[in-house]
């Protein structure tokens, strides 16, 4: 009895509003589709993969188009030693400038590394997001993490941005609202407590590309005609990732990001945009 009990509650977790059955820890659970499907925990060591609050779980809000949802919900204080590359130099993993010792809580899946060469390549990503509306998400205003980042890279890597470049785009939950480039997706007042769909378009170009973003069908950024290949290779990840000198922000001595939740659901790539899987659930 003790036995059964023990591995009912191992099958369940807090997702933030409400206990759920989990289904995998293992990102490579799902499947992204179009070739995208080789991922992994961003900036943590194997070794270390039992210590990350990421889960794949049964909808716990009961409006998904998905019955399987990804959560992300980072600890304070949860952290990888997964060392960073900067430019050309690299540090061995496990030591140089690490999650932990540089004071960054990150909770994001990677999507591997991937050409984006000399001709223009059309790209779209799409996801639903949902941030749980408790009292305790999200209500402090130093967290403004970023939720996606499309990344710039001179190598193919494995598992960390050997080229060593910081995100060329990125959205992220700034002041209570989902944000891309200075620009309001989202609203404070929309935010929570709702499944949003997420578009976005990149055209990599050496000369003519584009940015766009649409939220729940609706064309809200819209950057066009300029660089956006400057690198080899191209990679993107999602989830939610904080950093002490991003935002703008002036942080108390001492300050940890607090512990935090948000839902994925159906993130897909594709060249083509009505076999995105949230296109099939339109």
């Amino acid at each position: 009895m003790k036995k059964l009990l023990a591995t009912m509650v191992m099958g369940l977790m807090w997702s933030g509003s409400a206990f759920t059955e989990v289904v995998s820890k293992n990102p490579k659970y799902l499947k992204r589709g179009f070739g995208y499907d080789e991922v992994h925990i961003a900036n943590y060591q194997k070794k270390e993969l039992h210590k990350h609050n990421y889960t794949i779980i049964k909808d716990p809000t009961g409006t998904s188009p998905f019955k399987l949802i990804e959560n992300f919900s980072p600890r304070k204080g949860d952290c990888g030693t997964a060392g960073h590359f900067y430019k050309a130099n690299r540090v061995k993993i496990g030591s140089g400038t690490t999650d932990c010792n540089s004071n960054r809580l990150r909770l994001e899946v990677a999507i591997k590394h991937f050409r984006t060469g000399k001709k223009d390549k059309n790209v779209w990503v799409s996801y639903y997001i949902y941030i749980p509306d408790t009292k305790e998400n999200f209500n402090d205003k130093f967290l403004q993490p970023y939720i996606t980042q499309f990344y710039g890279s001179n190598k193919e890597g494995g598992g960390q941005n050997r080229g060593g470049y910081g995100p060329q785009f990125s959205a992220s939950i700034y002041n209570g609202k989902l944000t891309m480039d200075g620009v309001t997706l989202v609203d404070k007042e929309n935010l929570k407590g709702k499944w949003h769909l997420i578009e976005f378009n990149i055209l990599y170009s050496k000369t003519n590309g584009h940015v766009k973003a649409y939220i729940n069908g609706e064309l809200k950024v819209d950057r066009i005609g300029f660089e956006t290949s400057k690198h080899s290779h191209a990679q993107i990840k999602y989830g939610s990732y904080s950093h002490p000198e991003y935002g703008g922000a002036s942080y108390p001595a001492g300050y940890q990001f607090p512990s935090h939740t948000i839902y994925f659901a159906g993130f897909s790539i594709s060249r083509d945009r009505s076999k995105l899987l949230t296109s099939k659930k339109l």
